[in-house]
């Protein structure tokens, strides 16, 4: 991540003058959406520290949500240079601008060097979402980079100087698809949403085929970071002895962590008669 911030800084220098030098809005938008990389890699390089400071009196589960705050405010950030793209390329529709395609194409191909060596550094670490926050900047940048180099090829053929903007619009374009995406995930996780690609039936389904429970309800499923997940539920067993309960508890959470990836519980036993065996959705008062 350090590497890859130093790398990006330099590369947004040259790219503005290029695009200045060259009178291409592409080149220029693109610099503006690499600039953006720069705080985000900050941003996410200052949160994967800050991931690991432990648990404290304020902030009982740590600070694994850094990285997901920081996913969350570089897609926003991904959002208004969108919109800035978009508004340069109307601009540059209405008034077309003659561009130095060679100067054009030799830092498009710089640039798609560049970025796609960040993507593949990253590559691994896209299991965080903070991570793979930045890992999308890059690749979008690469994908945008050859946009640029085949628009500088038909520009050079053609002189049909509307392509660079039309460039910039596809630029804004991927920009957003990539935001999207990333707004949509950490929005779900600061809200505690379910995490992503979890059903709440299934789960407390595979809790009830654990031999001793006889209902369960009350169940609550969130994620404290990209990686970790939490439940909290309330289950009713057949009357039994302490130490069964104790053995009880271990077979649940054992099913949660090698099917769910769920390692973090809170459940709350109950006493009562044995009786069918079934699920109850909602909260505490749906217990008829």
């Amino acid at each position: 991540m350090c590497w890859a911030l130093a790398v990006t800084l330099a590369f947004v220098l040259v790219e503005f003058i290029a695009g200045y030098y060259a009178h291409s809005l592409a080149l220029i938008s693109d610099a503006v959406h690499n600039l953006t990389d720069v705080p985000t890699m900050a941003v996410s390089l200052l949160a994967l520290l800050w991931e690991q400071r432990p648990a404290d009196r304020k902030r009982t589960y740590g600070y694994r949500r850094a990285g997901v705050l920081a996913a969350f405010v570089n897609a926003l950030v991904l959002v208004v240079v969108a919109g800035y793209i978009i508004w340069e390329g109307y601009k540059r529709l209405q008034a077309p601008v003659p561009v130095r395609t060679g100067t054009m194409l030799v830092v498009a191909i710089v640039a798609l060097g560049v970025n796609s060596g960040i993507a593949l550094g990253l590559r691994r670490g896209r299991g965080d979402l903070n991570i793979r926050s930045v890992f999308v900047h890059n690749a979008s940048d690469a994908a945008a980079n050859l946009g640029i180099l085949v628009g500088a090829i038909v520009i050079a053929y053609t002189g049909w100087y509307a392509v660079d903007p039309i460039i910039s619009f596809g630029i804004a374009a991927l920009v957003l698809w990539s935001a999207w995406g990333i707004i949509r995930e950490t929005t779900n996780i600061l809200l505690e949403g379910l995490p992503k690609g979890m059903r709440l039936e299934e789960v407390a389904r595979e809790i009830l085929q654990v031999p001793g429970v006889a209902e369960i309800h009350d169940v609550h499923i969130w994620s404290l970071g990209s990686d970790l997940h939490a439940l909290s539920c309330h289950v009713r067993v057949a009357d039994m002895q302490m130490r069964e309960t104790g053995e009880l508890l271990a077979r649940i959470n054992q099913v949660l962590a090698e099917r769910f990836h769920i390692t973090h519980t809170t459940i709350q036993f109950e006493h009562t008669v044995t009786q069918p065996v079934h699920y109850i959705p909602g909260g505490a008062n749906s217990r008829n």
